[in-house]
């Protein structure tokens, strides 16, 4: 019920509007106020008359808190008088200062950030019609100069036949402050229940603030329409009428059914590029904050909700909010990331993309806590005890997917060492194949017979690696086996030619030949070549290794001597045996280089080896890839071919 003083009568649509400025833009930040213990409070004739100046909040003592709280309440009756005689913005804005610094005088440093305003508000109706309904004290009664710093000196003091206590603050930016204690912020909506039957023994615009508050609408809703309604709908259900709770509900309804829609619209397209995905899911959880706000600014401006209901609503949208904001700080962080992989110097799939992504996953995961824990501070839980839960979550959780962080620190190992890389042919276990993807969980390869093959990254980092691609050089390695009726010095004739062969082919290191007598097998004298092709292509390797084999091949037929097979061999007398003339011109050849002293065993001279160096025709004579040295141009070599 709101009563008018005897001369003036308030309309109810005019209280509803100043009332909505008064009470809902009330706020604990930017708050005016004074430790001042020496001024004196300005007398309520004092304050009608000066409209136009700083009301300062004194809040030095029990006495200056109590007087300060008596003299902006009804600076705040006057001023809600004038702006409904003339709402011009100067007036609004006026209500709406004077409004903050009612909840200068209010301890709500124990109330959790998120319903702060609400409760606020009960505390400022329940507390301004307590006043209305006690006898207070004389002025002079009340505790004024008080010395801080005396070891007995009171730090509370309670108003007479009330629970309301004016407690002084002992930390942080108000210490040294007296102020509405937090009980009685919490205790006064109680207490004015039992004792609102009682009639106001102070002058006052309004009977009870407590009663008409949760009527009141804002602008967009008529008074007239609200005069309309049922009774029954008027009931308060949760400290909020009946017929708010339904339209609560119907715009809640709302707001879920446009985000869905929005989000199907943003989400109907995907991009292709990482960047572009990230940037556009951004815009999902952006979307949920401003509906969030403009649900809660409706609620709260509009249709004015109050009471536990309005505490209920303020946890959710809250909830809402710093979810949205956890998943935009993730996102964020993700996009950043994605940004700097579109580098033309870190391609998509490489190794460093995969480890930028997981760094990406590991601050945004970092990030998303925070938020959360950010958020479960404004809703009244310790932010070290949320913290610490999430650690012991985050260590039951890591013991439960040990696997896989095995198989990121895997990853981690494979970007450190860098045993392979993408496009790396390499050996690994008994298969092999070409690097196509290091990820965060496995690395693909695709094998030789074009299958793809999928390891983990904790079991390949602990295989054997061989990585073809990074071989500067590739190994001519095999051995040959000769009749057994090749004579000793027709065997050195082939080793010594073999030798002056690969010396003087230009694609192969000299200093790595080796040619060598090896060994006696169960068919034949068993010769090992071994060679370094200067070439780390696998195919220019294989051309070079067959030019090799084919020179071979044509040594073994010019000494003389064949290369041998598991057979038997049955001689009959028209059997012709081996070429003599060859075998003796073989022989006769190690024999000049015996009598002149250049038998190349066990080595072949340095000298030699330089005067045979590059000697050789390579490619061959007739090859389609042989130089053409007397016009200066070649031909196309196609390795393999």
């Amino acid at each position: 019920m709101i009563r008018r003083s005897p001369s003036k009568r308030i309309s109810r649509g005019g209280l509803s509007f100043c009332l909505l400025i008064a009470t809902l833009l009330c706020a604990p930040g930017g708050l005016v106020s004074a430790q001042d213990s020496t001024g004196q409070p300005e007398a309520g004739g004092t304050v009608a008359q000066q409209l136009d100046t700083v009301l300062v909040v004194r809040t030095g003592s029990p006495r200056q808190t109590l007087q300060s709280w008596l003299d902006h309440t009804r600076r705040a009756e006057i001023l809600t008088e004038r702006a409904i005689q003339e709402q011009t913005r100067a007036n609004i804005s006026r209500v709406s200062a004077n409004a903050r610094r009612l909840f200068a005088h209010l301890d709500l440093s124990r109330t959790p950030t998120a319903v702060r305003n609400e409760v606020g508000l009960r505390a400022t109706y329940a507390l301004h019609d307590i006043l209305l309904r006690v006898a207070l004290p004389p002025m002079e009664e009340v505790p004024e100069d008080w010395e801080p710093y005396e070891e007995e000196a009171p730090d509370k003091w309670r108003l007479p036949g009330t629970p309301i206590i004016f407690a002084q603050i002992e930390e942080g930016p108000r210490a040294g402050e007296f102020l509405f204690s937090a009980t009685t912020v919490t205790d006064a909506p109680g207490f004015y229940n039992r004792i609102s039957h009682l009639p106001v023994q102070q002058s006052s615009l309004f009977e009870s603030w407590s009663d008409a508050a949760p009527q009141l609408t804002g602008p967009s809703i008529p008074a007239a329409f609200v005069e309309r309604l049922p009774d029954n709908v008027k009931e308060t259900l949760y400290g909020t009428p009946i017929w708010k709770i339904v339209f609560s509900i119907a715009a809640l309804v709302i707001v879920l059914a446009l985000f869905v829609f929005l989000r199907r619209w943003m989400t109907r397209n995907t991009p292709d590029s990482p960047f572009a995905t990230k940037i556009l899911r951004m815009l999902i959880p952006i979307t949920g904050i401003a509906l969030a706000w403009g649900l809660y600014w409706y609620l709260r401006m509009e249709l004015i909700i109050s009471g536990q209901f309005a505490r209920i609503l303020g946890y959710v949208i809250s909830v809402v909010i710093y979810l949205a904001l956890a998943r935009l700080a993730w996102l964020t962080i993700l996009a950043a990331f994605e940004w700097i992989i579109r580098s033309p110097k870190i391609p998509d799939q490489s190794l460093n993309a995969n480890l930028l992504r997981l760094c990406a996953r590991l601050l945004g995961f970092v990030s998303f806590v925070l938020v959360l824990a950010l958020g479960a501070q404004s809703l009244g839980m310790p932010l070290f005890g949320v913290v610490a839960g999430l650690g012991f979550g985050g260590l039951a959780i890591a013991l439960a997917i040990r696997p896989t962080l095995e198989n990121l620190l895997g990853g981690l190992a494979l970007f450190a060492d860098k045993p392979v890389r993408v496009g790396d042919f390499c050996s690994f276990g008994e298969r092999m194949g070409v690097v196509e993807e290091i990820g965060i969980r496995s690395t693909k390869i695709r094998a030789l017979d074009r299958s793809l093959i999928s390891v983990p990254n904790a079991h390949f980092v602990d295989m054997q690696l061989v990585n073809w691609a990074r071989c500067d050089m590739r190994l001519i390695l095999t051995e040959i086996g000769l009749r057994y009726e090749t004579e000793p010095d027709q065997l050195r004739h082939v080793l010594a030619t073999l030798r002056e062969m690969l010396f003087a082919h230009p694609m192969i290191d000299g200093s790595t030949v080796r040619a060598r007598f090896v060994g006696y097998g169960a068919h034949s004298l068993n010769v090992q070549i071994r060679a370094y092709a200067l070439t780390p292509d696998w195919n220019e390797f294989l051309a070079i290794r067959e030019d090799v084999f084919l020179r071979v091949n044509k040594i073994v037929a010019e000494s003389g001597t064949s290369f041998a097979f598991p057979s038997q061999t049955l001689y009959l007398g028209r059997d012709g045996g081996l070429d003599e003339k060859l075998s003796e011109a073989a022989k006769e050849q190690v024999a000049v280089w015996r009598r002149a002293g250049t038998l190349p065993f066990p080595n072949t001279a340095a000298a030699r080896i330089d005067e045979l160096e590059g000697t050789l025709d390579f490619p061959p004579d007739g090859s389609v890839d042989e130089t053409q040295p007397d016009d200066g141009s070649t031909t196309d070599r196609t390795p393999g071919q």
